[in-house]
């Protein structure tokens, strides 16, 4: 009975372990939370009009505008949105023009509604990004993160001394493989492209010969495209004067194309009356010269970087983060030497310059990982501080390994629970960060009913001469229905937390691993408290 028991048990343990490492119990530390609203990023190619950004924008609204649970939506066109901390770590508080446009939208609340806004960012993303990815435009949607803000789900750092063009062509060769993955989306290179830039450069001569001034072309110019202000209005509800605003239309502000003679050909649209009376073309006094606008350098740790970056909907980023690293491999070998670096991270160097550029997973896979490093800490400190504890109560090193053993048992039911209840959910259910914080509870927990065996079972032994084996059977018959009340009360009152994102994982594991540390405390702590009781015991025994 005892080897059957020890079977099963290590059969419990190991297939649990296997759930996670086969897939079948999905991880992911730091899920989304329900909230009352999401925001758009919008972001088109750097050659962009406002104009072009507006449709994008209007195209997202008309959808919105359709949509029951959306109470109201903002669009800030070509400026940054409401800043939260979020956005500051994306840097998105930064990122102006008019090719930059965000959105913020409300929904109703939470009771109001029949989804989640994590189930309506799934629904509303491949509609938004099929119907008005226009003008080669990037439409990302932002959730608010349960812990701290990351950039993004999935950020892949690629750095090198290498110019710094070698190392954007490396980030849009690795772009690809990101879209390869099911459930990764709103794919991006956070690097600006570098694009043409046309300077007006003003004839001097020119505008001298034909009777003008430069502070007519100055004017005329803008007036054209930025607007003046030609006079000023007071109304007798106003505190202060309002300015008239004298611009041309949008349609007439748009160039035809983006080259010199397209510029050239809205120029001598525009004309200027000298003195003589005589209409003078803009493009007569003007000449326009393209120069090169490089793209801004960003840098960590004094070198140069460009960042590849992805959200995960439905899935947790460690499994597209393993399953990029496995195209990376098969797709570079070729032309790279490739070394693993650290646990995830990787080292290209190529055959041919020997350039080598370095690739470094940041984003939730870093936040993930310092939770992960904290709460590992925080459970070795705990089993270490129960252990000692118990050393110090029993006086007996045996049965003080006994109890802290037999309350790590019930990981393997914290891990079952979990693909239970991802069974019924709609969404995914992953093991959390909350999961790891109620296995550390449960430890405390667990070991409470080990201790009410045993002391039961001590003191039948003491008082009353009861054999080990017999005191042992008779202390878990007795302290079986406290322990399974105590159970009771915990799974209940856990059920409360299992509907929550966030602290659903804590509900699960308590449930779970109460339920496992029921099985334990009546089938294994028995037989693993046994032999150190006896030896316990025995001398007494043998002098009566």
């Amino acid at each position: 009975q005892k080897l059957v028991v020890a079977l099963v048990t290590l059969a419990a343990l190991v297939s649990s372990i296997w759930l996670v490492v086969a897939g079948q119990v999905k991880v992911k530390l730091l899920p989304n939370q329900f909230a009352d609203h999401f925001a758009i990023y919008i972001d088109l190619p750097e050659n962009a009009r406002v104009h072009q950004t507006k449709e994008v924008t209007q195209c997202i609204a008309d959808i919105l505008k359709q949509e029951k649970i959306v109470t109201n939506f903002s669009i800030f066109l070509g400026e940054a949105g409401p800043v939260d901390f979020s956005a500051i770590i994306k840097g998105r508080i930064f990122q102006t023009g008019e090719n930059i446009a965000n959105m913020l939208i409300n929904l109703k609340k939470e009771e109001e509604r029949d989804e989640s806004s994590i189930e309506a960012v799934h629904r509303l993303r491949p509609l938004i990004q099929r119907k008005c990815a226009l003008h080669g435009a990037n439409i990302k949607f932002i959730q608010s993160p349960a812990g701290p803000p990351y950039v993004a789900a999935l950020v892949l750092e690629i750095k090198s001394d290498a110019p710094y063009e070698k190392i954007r062509k490396l980030a849009y060769r690795i772009k690809p493989l990101f879209a390869k993955i099911k459930g990764v989306e709103d794919i991006d290179v956070l690097t600006e492209s570098p694009v043409a830039r046309y300077e007006v450069k003003l004839n001097r001569e020119k505008i001298k010969r034909s009777l003008l001034t430069i502070e007519q072309v100055k004017q005329i110019l803008y007036t054209a495209f930025e607007g003046v202000n030609i006079a000023y209005t007071q109304e007798y509800d106003t505190q202060g004067a309002i300015p008239v605003h004298l611009v041309l239309n949008e349609a007439s502000k748009r160039f035809d194309a983006r080259n010199k003679e397209a510029i050239l050909a809205k120029f001598s649209q525009l004309k200027l009356l000298n003195p003589k009376g005589m209409q003078i073309p803009l493009s007569e006094l003007v000449a326009i010269e393209k120069t090169p606008k490089g793209a801004t350098v960003k840098s960590k740790n004094l070198y140069p970087m460009v960042e590849v970056v992805g959200e995960t909907d439905g899935i947790s980023q460690i499994y597209a983060l393993m399953d990029i690293r496995d195209l990376i491999f098969n797709r570079f070998a070729e032309d790279y030497e490739i070394q693993k670096v650290g646990l995830l991270d990787l080292d290209l160097k190529n055959k041919k310059t020997k350039e080598v550029f370095h690739l470094h997973w940041d984003g939730e896979q870093k936040t993930s990982w310092d939770t992960v490093t904290d709460l590992s800490k925080a459970l070795g400190m705990a089993i270490v501080l129960i252990f000692f504890m118990m050393v110090v109560y029993y006086k007996n090193f045996s049965l003080a390994g006994a109890v802290v053993l037999a309350s790590f048992l019930s990981i393997f039911g914290v891990i079952y629970m979990h693909g239970i209840w991802n069974l019924f959910s709609d969404m995914p259910f992953y093991l959390t960060g909350t999961s790891l914080v109620g296995f550390i509870a449960l430890i405390g927990i667990n070991s409470r009913n080990s201790l009410l065996i045993i002391d039961f079972a001590k003191q039948l032994v003491e008082e009353k001469g009861l054999d080990v084996v017999r005191a042992i059977a008779i202390a878990t018959n007795t302290r079986a229905r406290p322990i399974l009340l105590t159970v009771l009360a915990i799974v209940f009152a856990s059920a409360l937390l299992t509907l929550d994102p966030v602290f659903g994982g804590l509900g699960v594991a308590l449930i779970g691993g109460t339920l496992a540390s029921y099985l334990v405390s009546l089938f294994v702590v028995p037989i693993m408290i046994l032999r150190p009781l006896e030896r316990l015991y025995l001398p007494k025994n043998e002098e009566i």
